[in-house]
């Protein structure tokens, strides 16, 4: 069985050869279990099923609906990029294909199967799994996978115990090996309680100059937190009205789920409690959702105070790149990254202070301001992941970060080590491990 199977993000000449060639024959797995929608752990979903997977594809009924578009929207996008990239590089280099079409994306979907949380599956005999409540996005689910008595708990990404959206996670019962995900092993996040302030100097600065805030954001979670973030700062008049634009299909559509299912899933108590008072953040009536390219387009022209939202939140595709290549160059202009950026991506090399990046193979200059927020972190920070640890009882016998910058993983083990907890693995990637 295959746990996870996501679109590798970093340099492109790396993320083309680790997403085309698997370290395995598709033909040869019997289940996928799927912990979340994000591309980063779904992307590759179509992959396998267009090399000749035939099994089914387990998740949760909200993760299988948002992968219904966002899958779609990583073929509609890798085709998009492609032609763009053809077009421009048009007799200078060599035309690149996509990893795989919308079309082949949505045959994909013939595969998936939901289950509830908390609820045992068998897959064979001697072998079943249990998904539980990760608290990291809608819908997303840790992974306890029972084998002849051993369990092994494949966090996938985990969320925080606190969070603006959702409950905080669950934890499962005694797991004999753990994968944990150490996207931030090495930092604590600043409080939840922050995030408004932090906020408001960025826009209340914007607005004194009148000027443009581009935010990269993932389309799931990520975006509604900011949508409801925005929407409470403006109702209780916190900072002036302006205008936030949503320039993302992908991220509207994923919207709509929210919308749809805004008293259920497993928000947390406060976001229920603050939608039951002052009603549904996602209508509010300054939050404009742009869908065709031709009014993403005429944002170019608009001038500022405003906000404009779009995928992706690592700047590896999507609308964001056009934005970004329209105002990188603007001092005025500040973009805010609200996610974590993987090495190699251009999100990463803004975060990092580049002064002049490629956007479609050409060469920008940076004069606008580039901030980073960790408060909306949708993952465990170091503090998160120790607790969660020390919170399995009793405590695993093996333990494997994954998931994380090598050095976030060390400086995690090292606090683990100092806790007193040791047989704690750094995998390399392909490496393999025998379980007793």
């Amino acid at each position: 069985m295959l746990l996870d199977c996501g679109l590798f993000q970093g340099h492109r000449a790396e993320a083309v050869r680790k997403n085309k060639e698997l370290p395995f024959d598709p033909k040869s797995l019997q289940h996928v279990i799927l912990s979340h929608a994000h591309i980063d752990h779904s992307g590759g979903l179509p992959i396998l099923a267009k090399r000749g997977y035939a099994g089914p594809i387990h998740c949760t009924q909200a993760t299988r609906e948002l992968c219904g578009i966002m899958l779609l929207d990583s073929g509609h996008l890798q085709e998009a990029d492609a032609r763009f990239y053809n077009k421009i590089h048009a007799g200078r280099l060599p035309p690149i294909e996509p990893l795989y079409t919308e079309e082949e994306a949505e045959a994909c979907l013939a595969r998936f199967q939901t289950h509830p949380y908390n609820e045992e599956r068998g897959l064979a005999a001697g072998l079943s799994f249990r998904l539980y409540n990760a608290s990291h996005v809608l819908g997303s689910a840790m992974i306890e996978v029972e084998a002849e008595g051993r369990r092994l708990l494949f966090t996938g990404d985990l969320g925080r115990r606190r969070t603006i959206l959702m409950d905080p996670p669950e934890i499962p019962r005694s797991v004999d090996a753990l994968l944990i995900e150490s996207t931030y092993g090495d930092r604590l996040h600043d409080p939840i309680t922050l995030v408004e302030g932090q906020l408001k100097a960025v826009i209340d600065r914007a607005v004194a100059q009148r000027s443009k805030i581009l935010i990269p954001s993932f389309a799931l979670e990520r975006a509604q937190e900011i949508i409801f973030v925005i929407e409470k700062l403006i109702r209780q008049k916190t900072i002036p009205v302006l205008p936030l634009y949503v320039d993302s299909p992908m991220t509207i559509s994923i919207t709509e789920i929210f919308n749809r299912h805004i008293s259920g899933f497993s928000f947390s108590p406060e976001f229920r409690d603050y939608v039951a008072s002052q009603g549904n953040p996602f209508q509010f009536p300054n939050v404009h959702y742009v869908r065709l390219a031709q009014e993403s387009q005429r944002l170019n022209d608009l001038p500022g105070p405003m906000i404009i939202l779009s995928a992706s939140g690592m700047c590896e595709g999507g609308r964001i790149l056009h934005h970004l290549r329209n105002n990188l160059d603007n001092p005025a202009t500040t973009v805010l990254l609200v996610g974590y950026q993987a090495e190699g991506t251009l999100g990463r090399r803004l975060q990092t202070g580049a002064k002049k990046v490629k956007i479609f193979g050409v060469e920008q200059e940076v004069a606008a301001r580039v901030e980073t927020m960790h408060t909306f972190s949708a993952h465990a920070d170091q503090a998160d992941l120790l607790w969660f640890i020390g919170s399995l009882n009793p405590r695993p016998r093996r333990i494997f970060l994954v998931h994380g910058d090598n050095e976030r993983r060390v400086a995690l083990k090292n606090h683990l080590a100092a806790a007193g907890i040791d047989r704690v693995e750094c995998p390399d990637y392909g490496q393999s491990f025998e379980l007793d």
